[in-house]
């Protein structure tokens, strides 16, 4: 921007800076947009035959869950003995007694021996396709079980497991559209709810999200006392973008199991991203129950940092530097609780300690966009300190080229401004003298004659 000249005296222009308090926490390392998996469960002592369920999938990359971390067990009873036929075969008995033991490989040998006398026995091939489902031979039992599908097409079971082998070789296309032909109204309730789980799950990993979120909120409807499903479609709802129902979810699930932290955590977590993304402030306050809550019962350093960030967004900045102080004692060597801490100090107004707090920070912060983060939060810090030089230097190390724009034009206002105010000065200074001589020669002047 050119100068004004020195002599002329125009009017003054705002050079006030921007107003904006500090970014609201963002946990790059933590997630900013988390991702949740629904929890295990063991499976009924009473079961004869049981299906997995769904559990959340996660938006981020991560490693393929094996089955038992994915797996919730629930009963699916067969109408009667399956074919009394089939029973009357040596090594039926062996074969059905090697799988309740849990000893598929003994199951696979008995059941083959019988496909290979018995190849039209829909109950066999399905027997021999759930002993390879279990010990992890997807591919194998897909074979299996597509011949008892063939041989019953309408055996409810029989669909259901092909469908779960599909998901287990990675066809969840096939899966989804194998369980559609289900008339799941035919169902017994118990059956409807885990044909439904099983679906949604299908329906999910083939990128049917919207009608997979349709399966599971109806789950969630049938049984509202059950945290575990409640948590499985909050996590749904999650990872597909939609928080405020993911939040109603995590907060039933909550509710029904208070002491158990996944939740509890998951509750939070939702109420953080509400609350950043709606920028509602009431949000981070409902979730400061949970978050006390967590760190109260077990005060671990995430469990302090999820506080400390509650906190923060709940406006209570005292409050949030003192957690942050706690979570930086639990792990010295992040930078997170203190580039937290140096908000917080921030927004109370306290720049020499969110100063210290970010240099500290800036130590330890080892990725280029953290250091950035920080950087950018230091300049603020030194701009409102009126420390322009290093507010400059410090925005440029953060790759905010705008900020030091902003800070350079307004130094070039204050500067035309303070030569504005000088030149007004100098022009009421002359004006002054002027009036002082003038009432000077006044009185020494003689009076005018009469």
């Amino acid at each position: 921007m050119a100068m004004r000249s020195s002599t002329w005296c125009g009017p003054r222009r705002s050079s006030s800076p921007r107003t904006q308090g500090p970014t609201r926490p963002r946990r790059s390392s933590i997630a900013s947009r988390r991702s949740f998996r629904a929890p295990d469960r063991q499976p009924d002592s009473s079961a004869r035959i049981v299906l997995r369920t769904v559990t959340g999938e996660a938006l981020h990359a991560a490693p393929r869950r094996t089955r038992k971390m994915r797996n919730r067990l629930i009963v699916l009873t067969l109408a009667g003995a399956l074919l009394p036929l089939a029973a009357a075969h040596a090594g039926w008995e062996e074969g059905v007694a090697a799988f309740k033991a849990g000893n598929y490989a003994q199951a696979i040998r008995e059941f083959e021996t019988l496909v290979a006398a018995n190849p039209d026995q829909a109950a066999v091939q399905m027997m021999l396709g759930r002993s390879l489902l279990k010990s992890d031979r997807a591919s194998q039992a897909i074979t299996a079980l597509r011949k008892a599908y063939d041989l019953d097409p309408n055996d409810a079971a029989t669909q259901i497991f092909l469908g779960q082998a599909y998901l287990d070789a990675g066809r969840a296309g096939e899966a989804a559209q194998l369980l559609s032909r289900v008339n799941a109204s035919s169902l017994p309730a118990s059956q409807q709810q885990a044909f439904s789980a099983i679906y949604s799950e299908a329906l999910t990993k083939s990128g049917q999200t919207d009608r997979a979120a349709g399966e599971l909120k109806k789950l969630a409807a049938a049984k509202p006392g059950d945290a575990d499903i409640q948590y499985q479609y909050g996590a749904m709802e999650f990872n597909a973008g939609n928080i405020a129902p993911a939040a109603a979810a995590f907060e039933k699930a909550h509710r029904i199991a208070p002491t158990e932290a996944k939740y509890a955590r998951a509750y939070v977590n939702a109420l953080i991203r509400l609350g950043r993304e709606s920028n509602d402030n009431s949000a981070y306050s409902r979730a400061l129950e949970a978050a006390r809550s967590l760190a109260g019962g077990a005060a671990t350093y995430e469990n302090l940092l999820l506080l400390g960030e509650v906190q923060l967004g709940a406006k209570q900045y005292d409050a949030a530097a003192a957690t942050f102080g706690q979570a930086s004692a639990k792990n010295g060597g992040d930078w997170l609780p203190h580039f937290y801490a140096g908000q917080a100090s921030t927004a109370s107004g306290r720049y020499a300690d969110a100063e210290s707090a970010l240099r500290r920070a800036l130590d330890r912060a080892g990725q280029s966009a953290d250091k950035s983060r920080i950087w950018r939060q230091l300049g603020f810090v030194y701009e409102k300190q009126k420390k322009l030089a290093e507010a400059k230097s410090a925005y440029q190390n953060g790759g905010d080229s705008a900020a030091v724009a902003r800070i350079t034009e307004n130094e070039e206002i204050n500067r035309h401004n303070t030569e504005t105010d000088l030149e007004a000065a100098k022009v009421a200074e002359i004006e002054r003298q002027r009036r002082i001589l003038q009432e000077q020669i006044q009185q020494q002047s003689p009076p005018p004659r009469r």
